[in-house]
């Protein structure tokens, strides 16, 4: 029985593990990445691809274009690999821009972006949650356990976040928007208030945690909270805290995005595997499990 044949481009470490992972269920060739795998089959130059892949699997896309990044300093464009797919292939990646979108969906492919699946969002709050705890025990002098923690927003990661903190022995508050999320958070026994009493409540709290990518942390809230809170913005892009403001107010700021690569590489990996593997499984692909 035919395997699936994955190409697995560029990247981080999470990217590594993916390739590992995808093992399981096909055959893998890598090109661009640190692969360390003793199953997959790595590639110095795509020429030495002999056959065609069902799959191509991109890592997350940082920026605009069709240049892929890569952990080895390797120049690979989306032009460069798009020759080596079969016709009607998946193109998998994270974050796609629309020009990638739109140049392979040109060429006839499958295009999906993975991070923007549900199953995916949800299994990388717990990394994402562990390396906060992780950030705010080397950046205090203090133990996490005692410490006052606000967490702002009260979606999925916020959620995992508060868990985990009060878990180690925090003292987690809870600053929403909707007074449902308040109600929630206080059914779930934290305490709770609402975003715009944030002026009037925001001082005291040794940890600061935010998930909501808006400006949540400007110049007002930053002049008023604790000098030595920690704040840790867990916010996609554009973020919610003014930098330029906190650096003039001497504030602490750890802007931590893509936690779960730098946290967990190899769970950030197994995870985005899986997600592909939910993929090719509604796609009806043949050998997939």
């Amino acid at each position: 029985m035919k395997k699936t044949v994955f190409l697995c481009v560029g990247g981080d470490a999470r990217q590594t593990y993916t390739a590992q992972t995808l093992t399981k269920i096909g055959r893998v060739y890598t090109y661009g990445m640190d692969d360390k795998g003793e199953d997959t089959i790595p590639l110095a130059h795509l020429d030495q691809l002999t056959e065609k892949a069902d799959v191509l699997v991109l890592p997350l896309m940082k920026a605009d274009g069709l240049d892929i990044s890569s952990s080895r300093n390797v120049k690979v464009s989306c032009s460069d690999v798009s020759t080596h797919l079969k016709k009607n292939a998946l193109v998998a990646g994270g974050l796609l821009r629309r020009d990638q979108i739109e140049y392979f969906s040109s060429l006839g492919f499958d295009v999906k972006d993975y991070y923007k699946r549900e199953e995916l969002v949800i299994r990388n709050c717990i990394p994402t949650a562990e390396g906060a705890l992780q950030i705010a025990m080397q950046e205090l002098a203090v133990t996490v356990n005692g410490s006052t923690v606000l967490v702002i927003g009260y979606g999925r990661v916020a959620k995992a976040c508060a868990k985990l903190f009060r878990a180690v022995g925090a003292d987690v508050t809870i600053s929403a928007r909707k007074l449902s999320a308040l109600a929630e958070a206080e059914g779930a026994g934290y305490k709770a208030e609402l975003i715009t009493a944030l002026a009037e409540n925001i001082s005291g709290y040794t940890i600061i945690i935010n998930t909501v990518p808006a400006m949540i942390l400007d110049e007002k809230l930053l002049g008023v909270m604790d000098k030595n809170s920690l704040i840790i913005d867990l916010a996609s892009r554009p973020g919610g805290v003014d930098h330029e403001t906190a650096a003039k107010l001497n504030r602490r700021v750890v802007w931590a995005l893509g936690l779960p690569a730098k946290a967990a590489p190899m769970t950030a990996g197994e995870i985005i595997a899986r997600t592909v593997t939910d993929i090719l499984n509604e796609r009806g692909t043949k050998n997939v499990t």
